[in-house]
């Protein structure tokens, strides 16, 4: 028998509804609950992402499920044993046999059997809904409509559930084309007991789209609720004439539009023309409208994205009596139907007109004072104007349109900011920071909105109005502003300043940037205006492929791996850095050329970088990786600032600067590439490769792109506890394939980021569905971890680096404070004093830039660092030393010095009694 898990999947709840003979009233509605009398239908069926399947839900009794549930529910099994055993005879799932088909794959075969036998269903098209032959013959080639003419053989003609022929339309999923959902509309409603639609797959978040290849060119797209309705549009605009590909449509298929990712639209006009449902006289509901108020959703979603929308002003004599598109362009043709869709709105607020007609919900309820000269303002595209009324020296009303402004508010909303410990944490958020948010579109962006984010005192301030554009009656303006402000409730967003994977609401999201609203954008985030590469796991499986090959032993994959790992950064709380050397001519810089095409990130030059302000601004609100070129040929001031800031974006550190006390989250992983990165200082913070000597294959011209975005999409699925438990068990194997046996904290956390990249390799699989073997990455990175840890094991400690100096200076004669070389316990040694080697450094001009950069700066510091090395073999000593007698010296042995990498100077004398001590 199929598992339960198998059958909530594949089983499609409301085609199980139907089967259980479930009364459904409104096609698009509830269910009516069986055994009661059940007036207003109350069981609803939709799919739960959190649970990857369809559930039910009786909103009186409270009951729930999947599909075993919903079969015990309607009495047809009395527990789940006999509610799976009834569903394998229903759908014919044969117990023991290997997976059936999903449900996309069944409505795949069924589009192309429909699709075959589309002729029988043009007479409909042509004869019932007056569409031009043309423009059905075109629609056909693109496979926008089919034919069904299945019947249910358990039901009677005249039944609900019957079917009957009927005319199909595939919806597909943008990105993958794969069909998703399918919609029927039957030809004699009569013959399916007056039911006169069915959707059979998924029908929330997948629109209708009858023409694709249209739709990528069109610069204006009509949104309807059906797909008669849609293609009703394209007819109306004659899409084989003058004006061919300008214009196209799409359905959302109901009224569920909030569920639909309308970012496919952008850079696009959106016209919306939903039906023209009249007030609900009765209930709960009273007053509503349901098609102009699924427009408004369709427009605060359409707006948060930057995407211009506008409604068809449907208050004209024509749109009396007339419901939907199609029924508008029966009754008055293609050519009165493309100037209906031409025929927008001018209120200052879409959906809200400006008679406030009683018995009609209002989006926007207006006092009298604010009510009486809301008409006063109209709208085009990207212009306002105020309407000036006078009278005639006859009496007369004269209505007169002044210039108000240069450009259209197309919305002004409150935004709640998450505080930056809520976006990197997930906790809860006791520092929110509210906003207000003014969309604008003007004649210079076209079909792009800009937006510009007021603080609370800010709101009226005409200077900052002024930068959007020009203003020609300011006092009229304000009074708009004072307006708009009222409608700060519509499209009120919770937000985070975040581009990557954050937390909101102690969720992990997916946030692009323009789903951010900073104050200073340009400053506070080198990625405000990105927006992920898109694609499929299939593409992501090819980068794959192709970066393993072009450089020997995963230099390059290990590369990628690394930067698209980054997104885990607010799971685990750290990400490494990365260093990417390679010598004149290894392909250092082709393959980051190709990486910044490959994940969408940005290279920034060594000149763009050399100000503390610009690196701060280069790695500021984002988990996606920034690359810094050659920063070793900097001076150190910029380097050691550099470093400064990389020691903080490890983990992340909110910090604001400059007058106004502008926030900054300093975040970004870096990507440090060149010959010679100077990273001493954080050893414990990177991972690492070379590409010398490694080149294989290029990579290929038509190569993909990686699906940044399905890839943090998914992310998004797993939680804090499960992304930590597997780093936990990729560190325990990391551990055991360590070669050095030696450990100290920098080691530890030097394995602890190589554990980030093999985690991010394990999902990164699961995700493309790629073997874990591939390419032998793992046992590539095991070599690379290893290499880098035993190369910097003498070098990798603060102590190293000033005994370095010190000994530098010492060599040079310029060490100013009595030392000595003497034999203690017939060891060599140097004896000198803690003290007397940070005062060099600190008091030495020439020297004082490296103090600054050391992580070091206390004398006891550097003394317990010597002990723990076991560098020091006595303390204190006393020694006379020219003349004086100098206390409290260490005595460093020569010997142990030498192992770190650490070469004194001996002075001759000391030299021959080394030799005679020796014989």
């Amino acid at each position: 028998m199929a598992s339960a898990d198998k059958l909530k999947r594949e089983i499609d709840l409301h085609d199980l509804a139907e089967r259980l003979e479930m009364e459904r009233p409104d096609p698009n509605g509830n269910y009516r609950a069986p055994g009661r009398a059940d007036k207003h239908p109350s069981v609803s069926i939709f799919f739960a992402k959190e649970a990857g399947h369809m559930m039910w839900k009786d909103h009186t009794s409270g009951e729930k499920g999947s599909c075993i549930d919903l079969v015990i529910y309607c009495g047809r099994a009395d527990d789940a044993s006999a509610a799976m055993k009834w569903l394998h005879e229903e759908f014919g799932i044969p117990a023991d046999s290997p997976d059936q088909p999903q449900q996309k794959g069944k409505l795949e075969w069924l589009t192309e059997k429909q699709l075959a036998v589309a002729n029988d269903a043009r007479a409909y098209l042509f004869d019932e809904r007056k569409i031009p032959a043309p423009v059905i013959d075109m629609l056909q080639k693109r496979g926008a409509f089919g034919f069904s003419d299945w019947t249910n053989p358990k039901k009677n003609p005249g039944e609900m559930g019957h079917g009957g022929p009927a005319i199909s339309f595939p919806a597909r999923c943008v990105l993958s084309k794969q069909v998703m959902g399918i919609d029927y509309r039957y030809f004699d409603p009569a013959l399916n007991g007056d039911l006169k639609t069915k959707a059979q797959g998924e029908k929330r978040g997948y629109p209708y789209i009858p023409d694709p290849v249209a739709l990528k060119r069109a610069k204006t797209v009509i949104v309807v609720e059906s797909p008669i309705n849609a293609i009703s549009a394209i007819a109306a605009f004659d899409p084989q004439g003058a004006n061919k590909g300008t214009t196209t449509a799409i359905a959302t298929r109901g009224l569920a539009v909030e569920d639909i990712d309308w970012r496919f639209l952008v850079g696009k006009k959106v016209v919306c023309c939903f039906d023209n449902d009249p007030p609900i006289k009765e209930g709960p509901r009273k007053g509503h409208r349901p098609g102009p108020e699924a427009a408004w959703l369709v427009h605060e979603a359409c707006t948060a994205l930057n995407i211009p929308c506008f409604f068809v002003d449907q208050e004209k004599t024509n749109w009396e009596d007339v419901n939907d598109l199609n029924d508008y362009l029966r009754k008055h043709g293609t050519e009165e139907t493309k100037l209906a869709l031409l025929r927008l709105e001018q209120w200052l607020v879409f959906g809200q007109s400006g008679d406030f007609k009683i018995g009609r919900f209002q989006r926007v309820p207006l006092p009298s004072h604010d009510a009486n000269v809301y008409s006063l303002f109209r709208t085009k595209q990207d212009f306002t104007s105020y309407i000036k009324v006078s009278q005639s020296d006859e009496g007369e009303e004269q209505i007169t349109p002044q210039d108000l402004c240069g450009f259209r508010v197309a919305s002004f909303s409150r935004i709640t900011i998450s505080s930056a410990s809520s976006v990197m944490t997930g906790d809860h958020d006791q520092s929110e920071q509210t906003l207000f948010s003014a969309s604008i579109q003007s004649p210079r962006h076209q079909n792009t909105l800009i937006r510009k984010v007021f603080e609370d005192d800010q709101v009226h301030n005409i200077e900052l109005w002024r930068k959007l554009g020009a203003i020609f009656r300011p006092a009229q303006f304000s009074r708009m502003i004072n307006i708009l402000e009222r409608t700060a409730h519509i499209g009120e967003r919770h937000v985070v300043n975040f581009v990557g994977l954050a937390w909101l609401n102690g969720k992990p999201v997916y946030n692009e940037g323009p789903d951010c609203y900073f104050t200073n954008p340009k400053q506070q985030c080198p990625y405000y205006n990105l927006r992920f590469i898109s694609g499929t796991p299939v593409d992501g499986k090819r980068v794959i492929e192709a970066y393993s090959k072009t450089f020997k032993q995963s230099a390059a994959l290990s590369l990628l791996v690394w930067a698209v790992g980054c997104h885990m950064k607010n799971f685990l709380g750290f990400w490494p850095h990365y260093t990417l050397q390679a010598d004149k001519g290894a392909g250092k810089s082709t393959v980051i050329k190709r990486l910044e095409r490959t994940i969408g990130f940005s290279m920034l030059s060594s000149q763009s970088i050399k100000s503390e302000f610009r690196l701060l601004t280069s790695v500021g609100h984002t988990s996606h990786p920034i690359g810094w070129e050659e920063i070793s040929t900097q001076d150190q001031k910029v380097i050691d600032r550099a470093v400064s800031i990389l020691q903080e974006s490890y983990q992340h550190t909110p910090t604001k600067r400059s007058s106004d006390m502008t926030e900054f989250i300093i975040s970004a992983p870096v990507l440090l590439a060149g010959e010679d990165v100077p990273v001493q200082s954080l050893q414990g913070k990177l991972v690492r490769s070379d590409l010398t000597n490694r080149k294989g294959e290029l990579l290929p011209d038509d190569l993909p792109r990686f699906p940044v975005k399905e890839w943090i999409q998914f992310l998004t699925t797993f939680s804090r506890k499960q992304i930590k438990e597997s780093f936990r068990e990729c560190n325990e194997f990391l551990q055991s394939k360590r070669s050095s046996v030696n450990s100290d904290s920098t080691a530890e956390r030097m394995i602890e980021n190589y554990t980030c990249v093999l985690l991010a390799w394990k999902l990164l699989c699961e995700f493309t569905g790629l073997p874990s073997k591939y390419g032998k990455f793992v046992s590539h990175l095991v070599t690379e971890m290893n290499t880098h840890v035993s190369e910097t094991n003498a070098t990798r400690e603060p102590w190293v680096w000033i005994l370095h100096v010190i000994l530098g200076e010492i060599d040079s004669g310029q060490f100013r404070y009595p030392y000595v070389f003497d034999w203690i316990d017939g060891e060599l040694c140097l004896l000198i004093r803690t003290s007397h080697m940070m005062q060099q450094l600190s008091q030495t001009p020439a020297l004082k830039q490296t103090f600054d950069s050391l992580p070091v700066k206390s004398d006891r510091v550097l003394k317990r660092q010597l002990k723990n090395a076991g560098v020091i073999l006595k303390e204190p000593c006393e020694k006379t030393i020219n003349t004086r007698r100098v206390s409290n010296l260490i005595a460093l042995g020569v010997e142990n010095l030498r192992e770190f990498g650490l070469y004194p100077a001996i002075p001759e004398d000391v030299q021959e009694r080394e030799v005679n001590q020796r014989r």
